[in-house]
């Protein structure tokens, strides 16, 4: 078995609390399988300064293990800036977090020479491959974001109240103004009665006071705090909404984690047409587009639902067969383990 440094944001031992934990915790699990990992974990690192020393003494020790960056660039540029002046040779693996890299390289926010030091650079969007290529930096290949699926849960048919729900970053750039805004707009129709809004996810604590603002007065808008899909009710927990709310408009959206989560449990997407989001979502069976920053076409797209003009169940087939690509023993293969040089 290879020698692995993995370092990223983790969260060892815990839930994940975003999407860079989620996802770096379903590959250190999927790595074990078939290498020695050394985990470096600097999720609030500083509340663990002694990281740094456990990252030095890694590197030290373990000349020849492949160290696998799995965070954002501006996490990894320092480092790889720092290996390229001091000539030092290690096989990396840059395993992109987030869908802004490419633009911010062809920026030149980002040196391409910086990360062209990474024997493999993994991206999720084939976007991404096609602007990197175009920056000079060899290796680039397309990888899907990928979760364990332990099952699937029953498809719920809508009936009686609408059941919407957010699960991701509670902060404003995911769209949670607009999706208050909106539910605002439906109640003052008289349809107050006919769907529900919950918020799952961690709530950023700059937008806090805003967020808990803006319940205020939304009977049938709530914070329902986490959902934890290390345990089995997870699924069938989010399986008993009838359609995931995603009018995004952050900057570094990339392939989001919580769309394989709503294909898991059946659920299609009310999402922006923003970034990366048309790569992996069709309209019409995984999902319904509008454009971006645009309240009143979310609120249109959601009162369609409410009042049964789209077939949802139908949609909710799609989600789940979609689902299927994206298991991890179907994206981290020994076939791909091989190409990038873990086998």
């Amino acid at each position: 078995m290879k020698n692995v440094i993995f370092v990223g944001w983790v969260n060892q031992g815990k839930p994940p609390v975003d999407g860079e934990t989620a996802k770096n915790q379903h590959l250190i699990t999927a790595l074990r399988k078939y290498c020695r990992v050394t985990v470096l974990d600097f999720y609030q690192k500083n509340r663990h300064p002694w990281v740094f020393l456990q990252a030095l003494w890694a590197f030290v020790s373990q000349p020849k293990a492949t160290i696998v960056f799995s965070t954002s660039a501006k996490n990894v540029y320092g480092i790889l800036k720092l290996f390229k002046v001091l000539g030092l040779r290690r096989n990396i693996i840059h395993w992109v977090i987030g869908g802004a890299f490419a633009d911010n390289v062809q920026k030149g926010i980002f040196r391409a020479d910086i990360f062209g030091i990474a024997k493999h650079t993994l991206v999720q969007s084939p976007l991404m491959v096609t602007q990197l290529k175009e920056c000079g930096i060899k290796g680039v290949r397309q990888i899907y974001n990928c979760k364990p699926i332990p099952y699937y849960p029953a498809i719920r048919q809508p009936k009686g109240v609408f059941r919407f729900v957010f699960l991701s970053r509670i902060m404003q750039g995911k769209g949670c103004d607009y999706i208050i805004e909106a539910a605002k707009q439906l109640n003052s129709h008289g349809l107050a009665e006919k769907f529900i809004v919950d918020f799952y996810g961690k709530v950023d604590e700059h937008y806090r006071p805003a967020f808990e603002s803006g319940l205020k007065g939304l009977p049938n808008v709530h914070y329902q705090g986490y959902l934890d899909f290390t345990q089995p009710t997870g699924y069938d927990r989010l399986a008993q909404y009838d359609v995931m709310l995603f009018p995004t408009y952050w900057k570094s959206e990339g392939f989001a984690g919580v769309f394989i989560d709503a294909f898991i449990a059946g659920l299609p997407l009310i999402a922006s047409d923003w970034a990366h989001n048309r790569q992996f979502l069709r309209e019409g069976e995984t999902a319904l587009f509008i454009p971006v920053h645009n309240i009143q076409a979310l609120a249109n797209k959601m009162q369609e639902c409410i009042v049964g003009q789209v077939d949802i169940l139908s949609m909710r087939t799609c989600c789940q067969a979609e689902a299927a690509k994206y298991r991890v023993d179907h994206v981290i293969t020994p076939s791909l383990l091989k190409e990038i040089d873990l086998l």
